[in-house]
C-alpha cells in the first residue's frame, strides 16, 4: 500500500504537487482500514460470541477455523452419545452393607467421571467416611483406601488386579467389559450395570452429518451395544469395540496420518488422548465447570442435539471471511486504481 501511495505521488508530482499529495493520501484511505485485515478476527470473535451463549464454549478463535475444515467425526459412547443422568443403576452380585455402600460412595465422590456421578447418586447413604488416597486410572478404574479398606471401582482385570483365574471361576465374570465391578480388600463384590440412554436428538444429528463426514464409534466396551449402535450408524459409519485410550490415540493418529481432519468428541476423561491428538476435540460435559484440558472446546450436554448446526455454523463463519476477502479485493483494486488515477479525493 506504501510502494503503491509513494508511487502515485511520484507519478503525479511532476504535474501538481497538489494532486500528488491527493492521489498519495486517497490511496492510503482507500486500503486502510481493509476488510482483508479486519474480515478474520471480526468474524471469528462474533462467532465465538455466538456459540458462548448456545453453551459451546471454544479455547479461542481458531477452534471455530479447524472445525471449518474437518472431514472426519469420531464419537466415544459412554456419556458422550449415551447420557448418564437418566441411566438406570443397577449392583448385581453380593448384597451390599451399610458401611460398604458408604465405602463406594466415597470413593466415586472423588471421580468426575459421569458414571462415578451417577452411582453416587444411586447410593441414599449421607454418612461418608474420609478418602485418604484416591487415584484414576485412565481406561481402567479408581481406587482409593478409605479407613483402611482397599476399594477398587472400574473394568473386571483391574478390579482383580489382574488375577484371570478368579475372574474365570467367577459367575460374573460375563460381558465383562461392559460393567463396571466393584472390589473390597481384593474380593470381587459384583458389579453395577448401566442401562445406556442414547442423548436426545442423536438419530437427528447422525443423519444430517452422515453424508457429510466419515462417522466413526470408538468404544471401550465390548460387542453388547452393538446392534443398537448400527442402527445409527451403519452402513455409513465405522464402529470399534474394546478399545482402550491408547487405542482411540493411536486410532486418531492412524486417520490424520492418511490425510484425514478430525473432530473428536468424548467425555474429556478416558478420551483425553485423542481429543489433544485430533485436529479439534470437544468434551461433551453434564457439568461444565468439570473439563478437560486436553479438549479445545467443551459443549453443555444438553445442547448435544445442538452438534449439526455447530459444525454447520463454523462452516459458514468459514464461508462468510471468504466472501468478505473476495469483497475487499474488488474494491480494493477498484477503489485504489481511481485514488491513484486522482479521479476520487481522500
Amino acid at each position: 500500500i506504501l510502494l503503491v501511495a509513494a508511487a502515485a505521488f511520484v507519478y503525479w508530482y511532476p504535474t501538481s504537487l497538489r494532486t500528488a499529495i491527493n492521489a498519495f493520501t486517497a490511496v492510503l484511505i482507500i486500503a486502510c482500514p481493509c476488510g482483508i485485515a479486519l474480515t478474520n478476527p471480526f468474524a471469528l470473535g462474533n462467532a465465538i460470541r455466538i456459540l458462548g451463549r448456545n453453551k459451546f464454549y471454544a479455547k479461542n478463535a481458531a477452534v471455530v477455523e479447524r472445525i471449518s475444515k474437518i472431514d472426519t467425526i469420531v464419537f466415544d459412547k459412554t456419556g458422550t452419545i449415551t447420557q448418564t443422568g437418566d441411566a438406570e443403576i443397577t449392583f448385581n452380585g453380593s448384597v451390599l452393607t451399610t458401611n460398604e455402600q458408604k465405602l463406594v460412595k466415597a470413593l466415586v465422590r472423588n471421580s468426575t467421571h459421569p458414571l462415578s456421578s451417577r452411582i453416587y447418586e444411586a447410593i441414599s447413604e449421607t454418612d461418608i467416611p474420609y478418602c485418604s488416597t484416591f487415584s484414576e486410572l485412565s481406561g481402567k478404574g479408581i481406587e482409593a483406601v478409605i479407613e483402611g479398606n482397599k476399594i477398587k471401582l472400574g473394568n473386571a482385570l483391574f478390579a482383580a488386579d489382574n488375577n484371570k483365574v478368579l475372574l474365570n471361576n467367577d459367575k460374573l465374570s460375563s460381558k465383562l467389559d461392559s460393567r463396571i465391578f466393584l472390589s473390597i480388600n481384593g474380593s470381587i463384590k459384583g458389579f453395577f450395570s448401566v442401562n445406556n440412554v442414547y442423548r436426545s436428538g442423536l438419530e437427528n444429528i447422525i443423519h444430517s452429518l452422515k453424508n457429510k463426514f466419515r462417522m466413526i464409534v470408538l468404544s471401550g466396551d465390548n460387542e453388547g451395544e452393538k446392534e443398537n449402535l448400527e442402527k445409527y450408524f451403519v452402513p455409513e459409519g465405522r464402529i470399534r469395540f474394546n478399545q482402550s485410550p491408547a487405542d482411540k490415540l493411536e486410532y486418531v493418529k492412524v486417520l490424520q496420518e492418511t490425510g484425514h481432519r478430525v473432530l473428536m468428541i468424548g467425555d474429556g476423561l478416558n478420551d483425553a488422548g485423542a481429543l489433544k491428538q485430533s485436529d479439534v476435540g470437544i468434551a461433551i460435559s453434564e457439568d461444565t465447570t468439570n473439563f478437560s484440558p486436553a479438549c479445545d472446546a467443551i459443549l453443555d450436554a444438553g445442547e448435544f442435539s445442538s452438534l449439526s448446526k455447530i459444525i454447520g455454523f463454523a462452516k459458514t463463519t468459514k464461508k462468510i471471511i471468504i466472501l468478505s476477502f473476495m469483497i475487499s479485493v474488488i474494491y480494493n483494486i477498484a477503489g485504489v486504481t481511481l485514488a491513484f488515477q486522482s479521479e476520487i479525493s481522500p
